[in-house]
């Protein structure tokens, strides 16, 4: 049976037969230089991958096996003020500004001279030589 005549058809296989007219191939040695740098590109992209992988693997492992710096033994908290003994820096004179004022009733304010106390010596912690000091030692006369 002949094939019945599709004119879309012709103009396809007109277009096809001008395409393969203007057709120039290439040198087989321009292709081979375009394999070669796929393949370059291709083994520096993996190369680069491999190496970041292996870097970031290292640095990992780098941190994680670090052993945590050692905590010194616990000490005696800080001594705190207690509330009956005051700060020498808060503790007011009579006469100043801070003073009650004569109005005020006997019974809301203290005497002045309850207000000031005598400062007690500070407290002293033992604590050991440092070891890049000087140590000195006491030695009787002979």
């Amino acid at each position: 049976m002949p094939e019945p005549q599709d004119p879309l058809r012709s103009l396809f296989q007109e277009a096809a037969e001008s395409g393969r007219d203007g057709i120039v191939t290439a040198p087989a040695g321009e292709i081979a230089a375009r394999g070669r740098r796929m393949r370059r590109r291709r083994v520096a992209a993996v190369v680069s991958v491999v190496c970041l992988a292996f870097g970031g693997a290292a640095t990992t492992a780098a941190l994680l096996s670090r052993t945590p710096a050692p905590v010194g033994p616990a000490g005696p908290p800080p001594a705190r003020p207690s509330a009956d003994r005051q700060p020498a820096s808060v503790a007011t004179a009579p006469g100043s500004a801070s003073s009650p004022s004569p109005k005020s009733t006997a019974s809301t304010s203290a005497p002045p001279e309850a207000t000031t106390t005598p400062s007690a010596p500070p407290e002293t912690t033992a604590t050991a030589p440092s070891s890049d000091a000087p140590r000195e030692t006491a030695t009787e006369p002979p």
